[in-house]
């Protein structure tokens, strides 16, 4: 129970301003008192009673028109924990360069897709945003509970879905970080998916910013020191930089994972586990519930009790 009350129709009750006072005047006026003084006593009682059920009734009529409500929802306990993670997505050429991972028919892009992927089916309490870049960085999905639409948004996603040339961590990293609430106390980390290669901008101020604002950044390197030919790049060969990834992690206080390993989806489940505790929070589901038919039952009762005690007076006269 909410233990609030309310009325559909707050207007209706006005009825009882005039009910009241007539009421009184119909069982105490000097008419009435005549009428009564002429009458045995037991019969006497029964009319004042039989008056009182019938003006009860009325009284539960209006109450019932006026459609009263009171709180009938169920207390829900959820459990969340207190993280917001803003997942960030390199999206240069470079993440289509298929090597690394043992897998011959998977990119980069992809092993860091599906690793991140396992990690919000298995964490759904978590708070995520999904950031993307190139050249440039930006806030795809701002972040939300509905970790659905993330996923959905994951599924889709491929180099094409920003225009750009390059690469830019840092413009990555300081957009990611701008998704984070000042009003929102929760423990912040960004899921950093790249293979390091950066060919501008300067990852190292960035990665100062998050350590103004306790950001800190779980860096998940994806492809191999040997490399692989970039599709489309004219016989450019890339290869990872694992020197940047594990900065990003060490200068922040967060994790580096390297994408390569089968249980790479489990340590960042257990990565972002240890980030923050297990917290419970309570709220109450439901809409007040409509009440109206309980005053109708009770007018019926009445009136039936009003009846009543005229049927005795009947009875014993």
């Amino acid at each position: 129970m909410s233990g609030a009350y309310s009325f559909d129709y707050p207007a209706v009750l006005l009825g009882l301003a005039v009910l009241i006072p007539l009421a009184f005047y119909n069982n105490f006026s000097p008419l009435n008192k005549r009428i009564r003084k002429k009458l045995p006593r037991p019969l006497r009682k029964r009319l004042f009673l039989s008056k009182i059920f019938f003006h009860l009734s009325l009284a539960f009529i209006i109450i019932a028109l006026a459609g009263p409500r009171w709180g009938t929802g169920r207390r829900t306990t959820e459990f969340r924990r207190g993280l917001d993670a803003v997942i960030a997505l390199d999206l240069s050429r470079s993440m289509d360069v298929m090597d690394g991972s043992g897998e011959e028919e998977i990119s980069r892009l992809g092993r860091g897709l599906s690793i991140v992927l396992d990690a919000v089916t298995a964490m759904p309490e978590i708070r995520y945003a999904a950031a993307i870049g190139k050249n440039r960085g930006a806030i795809a999905i701002p972040l939300t509970h509905d970790n659905r639409t993330v996923v959905d948004f994951l599924e889709t996603l491929d180099t094409s879905s920003i225009t750009g040339h390059g690469t830019n961590l840092e413009n990555l990293i300081n957009a990611a970080a701008g998704a984070f609430q000042a009003s929102h106390p929760s423990a912040r980390v960004i899921v950093l998916v790249s293979d390091g290669e950066t060919l501008s901008g300067t990852p190292k101020t960035a990665l100062v910013r998050c350590n103004e604002k306790g950001i800190a950044i779980t860096a998940i390197a994806v492809g191999s020191e040997y490399g692989g030919e970039v599709p489309g790049g004219e016989g450019i060969i890339s290869r990872r930089d694992l020197s940047a990834m594990k900065a990003a992690a060490g200068q922040t206080g967060g994790i580096f994972i390297d994408g390569n390993r089968r249980d790479a989806a489990q340590a960042l489940i257990a990565g972002l586990h240890s980030l923050a505790p297990e917290s419970e929070t309570s709220d109450i589901s439901g809409e007040d519930g409509a009440r109206w038919f309980l005053f109708a039952v009770l007018a019926l009762a009445a009136l039936g009790a009003s009846k009543l005690c005229l049927l005795k007076m009947r009875n014993e006269k």
